[in-house]
């Protein structure tokens, strides 16, 4: 038996590796990653591989080697997503919108994740497979946008929720005891958040590993007849 996590060379995605194999311990856990070197080195109940640009090249020929080796996926959480990088920043007004940041939202935090979760399909099991959780944000959620501004990050959050609702629906036909879930982490003290942690207050800032203990838990009290749901970090439903 064997869990997956997706975007695991970034801090939370790291802790969320960590945090999983702690409490499953008899699960074998597999670290997916874009980058080469994680920081943590392969045994025999945790393995990393690179997997470039979570292309769906790169994505189906890692599943067709899963299924080569028989084992059966019991859960995939994903941590893939972006916020920011050097060339991209969230815009506070109308005025700083362009068409390359949308573009680049759009498909590391909407479209990846989705074509993962299609690549990911034929290793889904009926029965074994209780869950994919994908890390999406509050800022996401349209009926909630009451500040406005950081358009690419809302908006692709916002498919993000779509598509994995969408896909919920169709599982749902054939997967009855599979959970699909979109959980809002909080914000955690990683990369993703630096630039904007000064602005937050000391209690509202979380550490990776915090983060990932309560995601967990999250993910272990969802029954399959809340697939499709969008959750906060303490558990309670956020709207889309």
């Amino acid at each position: 038996m064997a869990m997956v996590v997706l975007g695991a060379s970034g801090g939370l995605g790291r802790a969320l590796t960590l945090e999983l194999r702690r409490q499953f311990p008899d699960e074998r856990i597999i670290a997916l990653s874009r980058q080469p070197e994680t920081g943590q080195s392969s045994s025999g109940d945790m393995i990393y591989y690179q997997v470039k640009d979570y292309d769906e090249d790169s994505l189906r020929a890692w599943v067709n080697e899963f299924q080569g080796s028989g084992e059966k996926l019991t859960g995939v959480v994903s941590a893939i997503g972006i916020l920011h990088d050097e060339q991209t920043f969230p815009e506070k007004k109308l005025a700083d919108i362009t068409a390359e940041n949308l573009t680049k939202l759009f498909s590391v935090n909407a479209i990846k994740p989705l074509l993962a979760l299609k690549a990911f399909r034929p290793i889904i099991d009926k029965k074994a497979t209780k869950f994919w959780v994908q890390l999406s944000a509050k800022v996401g959620s349209i009926e909630e946008n009451y500040l406005g501004g950081w358009y690419a990050y809302r908006s692709s959050k916002a498919a993000l929720n779509m598509l994995l609702k969408t896909a919920s629906i169709e599982l749902r036909r054939t997967h009855k005891n599979l959970v699909v879930a979109a959980i809002h982490p909080g914000t955690t003290d990683t990369a993703l958040s630096e630039p904007f942690q000064g602005r937050i207050a000391a209690n509202k800032l979380y550490s990776p590993e915090q983060s990932a203990e309560r995601i967990i838990a999250v993910i272990k009290s969802l029954k399959p007849e809340q697939s499709g749901g969008f959750w906060h970090w303490d558990g309670t439903p956020l709207p889309y």
